[in-house]
């Protein structure tokens, strides 16, 4: 069973990938007035003192109430939670207004323009294609890309399907939640999951989730064929979601391609040296140990879409 302490871990971990990313533990820290070590503590399930919190949401523009019951305060955006499809956008206004004040009036008349105007609507019966730009391909057991997308986006040959292609593929609503040891962990984001033919590189089908790929826009997912030696943390049919520039981290599961697709696998990570590599099981606490050279890439698993349809 998911402890308080551990949810709020949970929301401090959110809460630092929204605003300093997936790498952005020192930095945060830094900002808080911490040393790593400390605040690296409060992520695994230490509780923080009164006034680190209050910073932590001062830094940020969170709301308290959010960070320590999960639970918005009446009137508040929280744009950790109430607003998961629109955090990247909230984000990214307070940043914009934070950094030139002045643009607050220009915003405001912006929004009152919108709101005033007619909206577009689609069709009768048809629903709008998604944007290219929150989409994210997933790809099938066995076909778990052998290099990784550069700062370009398709450098690893992970080009995205034209939006016409998708405007009427079914879609299935579903959340990411972040991996939990005790199983399912609270959702984070709402996205849709939308089915395709399987392509030549294997994708068979993409989520679309603009929140997630303003954070991490190389992000893609792998739908697992069996899940034994890491549940109950994840079950077969999971999609877990990583990105490039995500490392593993020491304790937290993470996806390893190797050379031969036999040997791709979900584990622990458990760390590396010039040999090998050494990954844990939750299932049975078995370790296991690789040739380092025929590791291709190790990601940590940042969510999971919970038994994709």
């Amino acid at each position: 069973m998911t402890t308080p302490e551990k949810q709020l871990a949970q929301r401090i971990r959110e809460l630092r990938r929204r605003h300093f990313g997936a790498r952005g533990k020192a930095e945060f820290a830094q900002r808080l007035g911490l040393a790593p070590e400390e605040y690296e503590r409060f992520e695994r399930g230490t509780i923080p003192p009164g006034d680190v919190m209050v910073r932590m949401c001062d830094l940020t523009g969170e709301d308290l109430q959010w960070l320590l019951t999960g639970t918005a305060a009446r009137g508040t955006v929280v744009i950790s939670g109430a607003r998961r499809r629109h955090q990247n956008l909230l984000t990214r206004i307070a940043q914009a207004i934070d950094a030139e004040p002045k643009l607050a009036a220009s915003l405001e008349a912006f929004l009152d323009l919108l709101l005033a105007g007619s909206r577009a609507r689609p069709a009768a019966g048809r629903l709008p294609a998604p944007e290219a730009a929150g989409l994210v391909p997933v790809f099938a057991p066995g076909h778990w890309p052998e290099s990784l997308p550069g700062p370009g986006g398709d450098a690893g040959g992970l080009a995205l399907a034209r939006t016409a292609e998708l405007a009427d593929t079914p879609r299935v609503s579903c959340v990411l939640a972040e991996p939990d040891s005790e199983g399912p962990g609270p959702a984070v984001h709402e996205a849709e999951l939308l089915a395709i033919a399987e392509d030549t590189r294997g994708v068979e089908r993409y989520l679309h989730c603009p929140g997630l790929v303003g954070l991490f826009p190389e992000a893609f997912g792998v739908r697992l064929e069996e899940a034994g030696p890491m549940e109950p943390m994840f079950a077969a049919g999971d999609v877990l979601v990583v990105a490039p520039g995500a490392e593993p981290a020491l304790g937290r599961p993470a996806l390893c391609k190797f050379r031969t697709d036999a040997d791709d696998r979900c584990r622990i990570w458990l760390g590396e040296d010039d040999h090998h590599v050494h990954l844990g099981r939750i299932a049975d606490g078995e370790h296991e140990t690789l040739p380092r050279d025929e590791l291709c890439w190790a990601l940590d698993v940042l969510y999971r879409v919970p038994r994709a349809a």
